[in-house]
Parts: C-alpha cells; sequence; structure tokens
C-alpha cells in the first residue's frame, strides 16, 4: 500500500477529496492531513509518503513553495495540484517545479480522482522499480570495486596493464594520489554498525579481508604534502577507533603513505606488520608502521631458545616451568622477533608439550580438546600474556599440583622441601648444602638441571607467592611483608617483585 497525503486547508475540499472515491481501490491509503506548506513540511519529518495532493492557494505557505522545497529534499515524492479558476495561472508554475499532474477543485469528479491515482501509482511503482535496479546495479558494481581493491592489497595483480585494465573496466573510484591503508582487526559487524555517512567521513574505501580483518583506504587526490597526508590518515584512523570502541575491542595497523594503485600491496603489508605488534604489547590499540621504523630494525629471535623451559617441563615442577615460562615470554614480548619465527617457535614448544602429555599418560580427553583450543589461539596469535596463561594452565594438567616434585632426585625433593619451609629464614646456598650434606657446587649445578632454575631463582618466586598472599591484607605494611617472607631489605624485595610480577608491590595492592 501507498502512502498519500493530502494538503488543504478547506476542511470542506479535504472532506471531499477524502470521501469522494476509496483510495485503498487504487493501492493508497491517506496516512496524514495537513492545514498548509508548513504543517506538511513537518509532518513529513516524521512520516513517509509516495504521494502528495496539495491546494495551491493557502496561508502561511502555498502550494507552489511546498512543492519546490518537497522536491529539493526528495524528488521521489510525486505531488498532485489541487487548482480552482481563480489560481489556475499557478498550475504551469507547479508543473515546472515537478508536480506531476493537476485537478480543478470545482469540477473534481471521482473518474478524474480515480484516473489520476492509476497513474500516480504506475509511476511510482515503476520508479521504485528502477530505483531497485539502480541499487542492484550499484551493489553489483561496489562488489566488483571491492574485490579489485583486495586483488590489489593482497598483491594479486602485479602488471602495470592489468591494473590498469580492470580499474578501467569497473570505473575504479581511486586512482594515483596519496595513499594510505589501515587495517582494522575487529568482527566486520563492529566497522558495518557504523553509517554510511559516518563511514565516508573517515575513508575513501572499505574493502574486507577475512571475517575479522578490514582495509579502511584513505586517499588524499589533491594533497602534495606526505607529511599532512599522514597526519591526517593517522587523525581519521584514531576517530574511526574511538567511534569503533564503543561497540566493540579493535586493533589497528597504520601503513605509511605510498603512491599509486601499485603500491598498495606493500602498504597493506606494512599495516600488517604494524598490527601484528598487538601480539607483544596487547589488543585494542593504534599501532603505526612509522613507529615500527622509528624505533630501530626488526629483531629475530637469537638469543631465545625454549630448551631451558623444556628441561623444566621435564622436571615436573611447576614452580620452575612458571619461571621459565615468564623468562622466555618477557624475551619474545622484548625482541618481538618477525610474526613466522615467531608462530615456528610456538609451535614447536607446544609439540614438545604434547610430547611430555604422552610420555606420562596424562594426553586424556580433556587434555586433548584443551590442547587444540590453545593451538588455535597460538596459531591466531592472540596477546603473547594471554598465550602465556592458556600455556600454563595446560602445562598444569601435566604437571598435577601434590606430585610435581616426585620426577626429581631425593636430593632435589629434600632441597625443595627445606626452602619451602624455611623460607622466611636467611637461606643460603651454603647453608642449604650443609643441611642436605652435599657441596654447595654439586647443589647448585644439580638444581639447575633438575628445576631449570637456580636455587635463588626458586627460593625468591616462592618467596613471593608467599608475599602475595600477606600483600592482600592491607594492615600489612611492604617493610613487614619483606620480613615475614625472608627478604632482608625492602628495597631487593620490591626489585624482585616487579620483575617477577611485572608491576610494583603498589600497583599490586591497587588492582591485585
Amino acid at each position: 500500500m501507498l502512502n498519500a497525503m493530502i494538503v488543504e486547508d478547506n476542511a470542506i475540499y479535504r472532506y471531499a477529496i477524502k470521501t469522494i472515491i476509496r483510495w485503498e481501490d487504487y493501492g493508497f491509503q491517506i496516512v496524514c492531513e495537513a492545514l498548509n506548506g508548513v504543517h506538511a513540511l513537518d509532518l513529513l519529518q516524521h512520516q513517509q509518503v509516495d504521494l502528495i495532493v496539495t491546494d495551491i492557494s493557502m496561508p502561511e505557505m502555498n502550494g507552489i513553495d511546498l512543492i519546490q522545497q518537497v522536491k529539493q529534499k526528495d524528488a521521489s515524492i510525486k505531488i498532485v495540484a489541487l487548482s480552482s479558476f481563480d489560481d489556475f495561472r499557478f498550475v504551469k508554475e507547479a508543473l515546472k517545479l515537478g508536480a506531476e499532474d493537476y485537478l480543478l477543485k470545482h469540477d473534481l469528479e471521482p473518474s478524474a480522482l480515480q484516473q489520476l491515482l492509476e497513474q500516480m501509482s504506475g509511476k511510482i511503482m515503476e520508479d521504485h522499480k528502477r530505483r531497485k535496479q539502480a541499487s542492484i546495479r550499484d551493489a553489483s558494481f561496489q562488489e566488483v570495486r571491492s574485490l579489485l581493491g583486495r586483488k590489489l592489497l593482497l598483491g594479486e595483480l602485479k602488471r602495470a596493464e592489468d591494473i590498469e585494465d580492470q580499474v578501467s573496466a569497473v570505473h575504479f573510484p581511486i586512482h594515483g594520489g596519496p595513499t594510505a591503508v589501515v587495517v582494522v582487526d575487529a568482527n566486520f559487524k563492529v566497522l558495518a554498525d557504523c553509517s554510511k555517512e559516518e563511514q565516508t567521513a573517515y575513508s575513501n574505501m572499505v574493502i574486507p579481508i577475512s571475517e575479522r580483518r578490514t582495509a579502511v583506504i584513505i586517499y588524499f587526490p589533491n594533497e602534495k604534502s606526505e607529511h599532512i597526508c599522514l597526519e591526517e590518515t593517522l587523525r581519521q584512523a584514531s576517530l574511526l577507533y574511538t567511534r569503533m570502541k564503543k561497540i566493540g575491542t579493535v586493533t589497528m595497523g597504520i601503513s605509511s603513505i605510498g603512491y599509486g594503485l601499485k603500491d598498495w600491496a606493500v602498504l597493506y603489508k606494512q599495516a600488517e606488520t604494524a598490527l601484528d605488534q598487538y601480539v607483544y604489547e596487547g589488543a585494542g590499540q593504534l599501532y603505526a608502521f612509522t613507529s615500527l621504523q622509528i624505533n630501530g630494525k626488526v629483531e629475530t629471535l637469537a638469543g631465545i631458545t625454549i630448551q631451558p623451559l623444556v628441561a623444566a617441563m621435564k622436571s615436573g615442577l611447576f614452580t620452575a616451568i612458571e619461571s621459565q615460562t615468564e623468562h622466555l615470554f618477557q624475551g619474545l614480548i622484548q625482541k618481538k622477533p618477525p610474526i613466522p619465527e615467531l608462530r615456528n617457535l610456538l609451535a614447536e614448544l607446544m609439540m614438545q608439550l604434547k610430547t611430555l602429555a604422552m610420555e606420562r599418560n596424562r594426553y586424556s580427553d580433556q587434555f586433548d580438546q584443551a590442547y587444540k583450543q590453545v593451538s588455535q589461539v597460538m596459531e591466531a596469535l592472540q596477546p603473547l600474556q594471554q598465550v602465556k596463561q592458556l600455556f600454563l594452565n595446560l602445562n598444569k594438567q601435566i604437571v598435577g599440583n601434590k606430585a610435581e616434585h616426585m620426577l626429581m632426585r631425593k636430593e632435589i625433593q629434600g632441597a625443595i622441601a627445606y626452602m619451602e619451609e624455611h623460607y622466611a629464614e636467611d637461606i643460603t646456598v651454603a647453608r642449604l648444602a650443609d643441611v642436605l650434606h652435599l657441596s654447595a657446587n654439586y647443589l647448585s649445578n644439580l638444581f639447575k638441571s633438575e628445576t631449570g632454575m637456580r636455587i635463588v631463582e626458586y627460593m625468591n618466586r616462592y618467596r613471593i607467592q608467599k608475599a602475595k598472599q600477606l600483600l592482600q591484607d592491607p594492615a600489612w605494611k611492604v617493610y613487614e611483608v619483606a620480613e615475614k617472607t625472608g627478604f632482608q631489605e625492602t628495597s631487593y624485595f620490591c626489585k624482585v617483585f616487579k620483575e617477577l610480577e611485572g608491576k610494583t608491590v603498589k600497583e599490586f595492592r591497587r588492582n591485585g
């Protein structure tokens, strides 16, 4: 059913137009009535209509002015002018402004109105059909352009001739000139939830790459300064980020400035390289490729090995596993090696864990399910702090809580038992060796071999765990906690706490 509005200041004529025929028989329903042009425009703010039948002579705003304003706002609305003999001279002007037809009020007959509504219905339906077809064509063009943009970003088009041919064929909206690429990591719905008007305010083109990754192309056809282009790219990306993070978590990687379509693949790789920093520094931030260039060259895995962690895993001592895991992941976060190298290292680490679980008959269905989940998280490269915790949880399933020392030699079991019982005292390696009737050098080497940690490392980690329990109670002062857990100096306690926990004592008490 199509919506119609009647605009007439005379109540008798208004009633006559409504009742002379059944409008529903011709596909129309009268949804509102207005007394003049001002009233009609106010109603149009809240009501969609397809047809307006309006008098020409009215107070406040006549039909001529109404027709002009309606057509400026929405040219698709059909308008029929009502005219008397006295103002028939205005009909020509009404038709010139976009009215479809006119009716003489004094000679209004059912047949004339019927014929008019049939004509208007046909025109409106034809317009709807044309707009739908145009919308389909536009959507098809948009899809083809988006596919071409994706090919350019992923480097699937190499030859300049191929690029030029395909760009011309689909009337691609971007050609030469300064360009930047912003890769957005978020659910695509988060980006789609921003209205089309808002998107165009921040970018020239939005190209979906995968379910979670979208490329936003920022284009500067008339700007010569690369510095201004880069600043504007960062500004626009920041505004988009601020708007999107209200809906969900979003992380962005921003490229430098390139020139021409041939540079799109390079810019996309730059933006992805920048985005990958979230693995080391956390999601929910903006990362710019230019910042990576300023900070220095890309690191490698040189000096980082998983062997101490593997040794700790084999020892069955969870405290050692925890310490070596922390050491390994902190090294990765600090070095920030290339993503392919990181993937290989994590894959090797997971393989070692799987082998260990099988050797100890701990590879149950429950472990297998957890193992696959952690492997998927590692493959998707979630932030390393999250990966670290999942990895430790998986190790707990292998080690267990009670028998973790049973796989170690009796001497080391004795050393651990003594340290855990006397942790509040001033324990030295010499004193511990004397208690166990071993030489200090032999005990140190054996402990490192069995646990993957030095004796002091183990002792500090155990003491910090005990200290964390005491710090939960605000009644304990920091120096009292240090004394109660065997630290001779408060400053040393605070230093060790920061190294092991990654936060200060004050931060721990504030945030837990």
